[in-house]
Formats: C-alpha cells, sequence, structure tokens
C-alpha cells in the first residue's frame, strides 16, 4: 500500500494519499467530490447516482480509481471509460476533488496511476480531452506522453455549470483532443482533402503510428451511414459519419433543422479511412463545417473533426494552452477564418 506525501504549496500543508481502484462503499463520497467542485450542475448527471457509479463500475465499461488519505477519507475520483465495440480507445476523464484538497498537485501522481491501470487493458490508445480554460491537464497529459490533435468545440454551455476556475467570454467551451498511440500503430490509408495531408503526416509521425495517403477522390454515392448524438442541455449535437453518400447534404441539414436552440451547435466526427471522405470534407464545408482536427487511432476507422459554431461565436484567444496545443490551434484558425470570410 503505497502513500504519496503531498505538500499545499500555498498552505504549506501536508497529507498522505493513496490510489486505488473504486469500491462500491467509494459511491456517496465520489458524488460528495462532484458536488463539491460543480454543486448539482455537473454534465454526467448519472454520476449523481450511485448506484449508477457501481453498476458502470462493474460493467467494465467506466473503471472509477479513488484517491484515499491515510485517514480513510476520499479526496478525489478519476474515470478510465472505454467506447466499445465501436471505438477501442480508453478515455481519462472525470478527475474531481473535494476543493479542500485542491493544491496538493494530486492530479500528477493519480494520472500516473490511471496509466498503469490503461496498460492492463490492452487499448487502441490513450485519449483524453481536456478543458481548455485551465492548462493543468494538458501539461500534465503532455508529460504523460499524449499528443494534442485537435479540438471538439462548443461543447459546454457555461451557464449551466458552476464550477470554480475563471471564466472567459466563450459561452460554449470546447475540449481538446489529445492521443497516445498504443495497441493501434498503423492508421492504415487516409482518405484526405490534399490541404490537410501535411498536418495530418507530421501528426501521425508524432504519434509514432504508420499512416500512408490514398490517391484521388471518390463520389459521394447511395445513402449515407450515419448517425448522430444530441445533448439537449448542453445544445450540442455530435454527428458520426461512417459513410458519406450523396445524400449527406440533406441527411446533415435535417438533423440541424430538427435541432434548434438558442445557442445549439454540431460537431461531425467524418471517417477519413472510406474513399468518400474528401469529398464529404468538401460538401460539410459548403454547409458551414469548418476542420478542427482529428481524433486518431481511437478504433477501426480514422476520424476528422469539423465544427459548425452556428451563431455561437468562438474566442480562440482566451483559450489557456501549451505551446504544442497552440500550433495546433494556429493552423485550425485559418480555416476558422476562411469560413468566416466566406
Amino acid at each position: 500500500m503505497q502513500y504519496h506525501m503531498l505538500k499545499n504549496d500555498k498552505t504549506g500543508k501536508t497529507i498522505r494519499v493513496r490510489f486505488r481502484p473504486f469500491e462500491d462503499k467509494d459511491a456517496p463520497e465520489f458524488i460528495r467530490c462532484i458536488y463539491s467542485e460543480y454543486g448539482d450542475t455537473y454534465f454526467k448527471r448519472s454520476f449523481y447516482q450511485a448506484a449508477t457509479l457501481i453498476k458502470e463500475n462493474a460493467s467494465g465499461h467506466i473503471r472509477f480509481l479513488t484517491a484515499q488519505l491515510d485517514n480513510g477519507e476520499i479526496a478525489g475520483m478519476l474515470a478510465l471509460k472505454r467506447f466499445l465495440p465501436r471505438e477501442d480507445m480508453c478515455e481519462i476523464a472525470s478527475e474531481i476533488f473535494k476543493q479542500e484538497y485542491r493544491g496538493y498537485h494530486m492530479s500528477w501522481p493519480f494520472f500516473q496511476y490511471s496509466m498503469e491501470i490503461m496498460d492492463t487493458l490492452k487499448v487502441s490508445a490513450a485519449y483524453c480531452l481536456p478543458v481548455v480554460f485551465h492548462e493543468i491537464s494538458e501539461v500534465l497529459m503532455e508529460r504523460l506522453g499524449l499528443i494534442p490533435c485537435g479540438f471538439i468545440f462548443s461543447v459546454f454551455l457555461m451557464q449551466n455549470i458552476r464550477h470554480s476556475y475563471s471564466r472567459d467570454h466563450n459561452l460554449k467551451h470546447p475540449q481538446g483532443v489529445m492521443v497516445q498511440m498504443k495497441e493501434k500503430k498503423d492508421a492504415g490509408v487516409l482518405f484526405l482533402p490534399a490541404v490537410h495531408q501535411d498536418f495530418a503526416a507530421k501528426l501521425y509521425n508524432d504519434l509514432g503510428a504508420k499512416v500512408s495517403f490514398g490517391r484521388g477522390q471518390a463520389e459521394l454515392y447511395g445513402k449515407s451511414q450515419l448517425f448522430f448524438e444530441n445533448d439537449s442541455v448542453q445544445q450540442n449535437c455530435a454527428i458520426h459519419v461512417d459513410y458519406a453518400g450523396s445524400d449527406l447534404a440533406t441527411r446533415i441539414l435535417e438533423i440541424r433543422a430538427a435541432h434548434v436552440a438558442p445557442y445549439q451547435t454540431f460537431n461531425v466526427f467524418l471517417n477519413v479511412s472510406d474513399k468518400s471522405a474528401p469529398a464529404a470534407y468538401h460538401a460539410l464545408l459548403r454547409l458551414g463545417y469548418f476542420f478542427t482536427g482529428f481524433q486518431p487511432l481511437c478504433s477501426k476507422r480514422e476520424i476528422m473533426i469539423l465544427h459548425d459554431p452556428q451563431r455561437v461565436p468562438l474566442y480562440v484567444d482566451t483559450f489557456k494552452l501549451t505551446e504544442r496545443f497552440t500550433e495546433v490551434l494556429d493552423y485550425i484558425r485559418l480555416f476558422y477564418q476562411v469560413r468566416r470570410c466566406g
């Protein structure tokens, strides 16, 4: 039973904490962690139910991890989330501490422990979606070896979420996308518009994965294979396009027409392992979408992300980013500016 001695820089106080797998009796304390940071506004509503936490952990869909002090008190929680059978990455998510235990630099050893657990799971990739109103998670994920790959814009409607971190001018906050190669070491053949091939080549090289690019562009033909998930509280719709057919624009417009709200936004996750992807990309540009990065090595499909902000402004200059994430944003910014101009 290994304890870590951690010191609060501001107060000089020290605590001893260990990290271990979740036990059913931890569920009420996890809920107290969530209330400490978010009150009753945390977007994962099911996490407020002890029975749900216990059931999710038992299923293997989520593996919860516990930060426990030497006096037995639960100080924090973390989740390792699997997306099987559709995707095979493992997401490091929901690291939440009671506010009185912030400032002890507990995140770093907790993240290290989570990676040790993840390495026993044999997943295609490690995956993290850090918020961008502070840099802590980005810095620590990069230290673990995860690489910035893009953004999923306009995910959280901030007026619906209460937390203790500073806010900026964005009505809706994005998630960054960070990935580390695990079991999937060959991305296969990607079908990308020429404009993004150099960016993708560098990204996959940085990840250490093999990749090649297909030539030519298939016409959009037949029926699209896609599905979508809309979060009515966050007013955010995620559209997953596995195959783009000749009806792609019609299907996307139908989804948009069915989800109208003051702050409604849309993200498309486009399968670029399919030959239809370049034509689909240009069809989506005509509908007002722009390129925001990749979700690499997370499934059999390789994914490009595109965003339609609708009427929601993006204040990207207020994001708190590492140098590496800033380079990704600077590249994406070019395509957002093209969309705004035209």
